[in-house]
């Protein structure tokens, strides 16, 4: 189980508190990399190239900003439909298989109908499906589904740990995370294998600018 958090503060209101929850998004993605390091350019090699890595202005700008435009295409229509006022969105991934009936899609969504002051989040939750099977089955139970068609491995099952295809369905989340972000949004990330009991916006600090990663 796991929860990635994105947010916006000042280094004033972070203080020391952020060291640590810095820390802890940087040494499980460190270990990630580590480990993968004699397969990064086979398993992310689709993501990483399109998506290129050259300086951010002039034409190589541009250039990048029309690929993401197709590449996330009506994403940026959709965000202000499901962002909250101070623009942030709170998402999760799924596939065929954690969306069909019962599974873990409809155990999450329950989770906020029944947590505390969480119903009304649901209004800015949107949910992100690798596969058009499981965004057809977003859009029978949730208003708020984004069909994520950036890579041609079928995300439609699970991935074993590590493979070339685990780390294309990382890669592809980080890409449209990054994506939010440059739309101008702020963004709540969780797996969707994991329940909402309360509302945790009320624990986070005006003006938040981190990432972590919670196990």
């Amino acid at each position: 189980m796991a929860m990635g958090l994105g947010f916006r503060m000042s280094k004033e209101a972070a203080g020391s508190h952020a060291v640590s929850f810095f820390l802890g998004a940087a040494l499980p993605t460190a270990l990630l990399f580590f480990l993968a390091s004699d397969r990064l350019g086979e398993g992310l090699s689709s993501i990483s190239r399109s998506w290129g890595n050259g300086p951010a202005g002039g034409d190589d700008a541009n250039e990048r900003d029309d690929h993401a435009q197709v590449m996330f295409k009506g994403l940026a229509d959709l965000l202000p439909k499901v962002a909250m006022d101070d623009r942030t969105v709170i998402i999760t991934s799924v596939n065929d298989a954690w969306a069909q009936p019962g599974s873990l899609l409809d155990l999450y969504l329950d989770s906020f109908k029944n947590g505390e002051d969480t119903a009304h989040l649901l209004d800015h939750l949107l949910v992100v499906s690798l596969d058009a099977r499981g965004f057809d089955r977003c859009k029978a139970v949730h208003p708020h589904c984004y069909l994520l068609n950036a890579t041609s491995v079928d995300m439609s099952s699970a991935k074993p740990f590590m493979s070339p295809d685990y780390l294309e369905l990382v890669w592809t989340k980080l890409v449209f995370q990054q994506r939010v972000l440059e739309l101008g949004y702020n963004f709540l990330f969780t797996d969707c294998d994991m329940v909402w009991f309360r509302n945790p916006f009320r624990h986070f600090p005006v003006y938040a600018d981190m990432s972590c990663s919670v196990g």
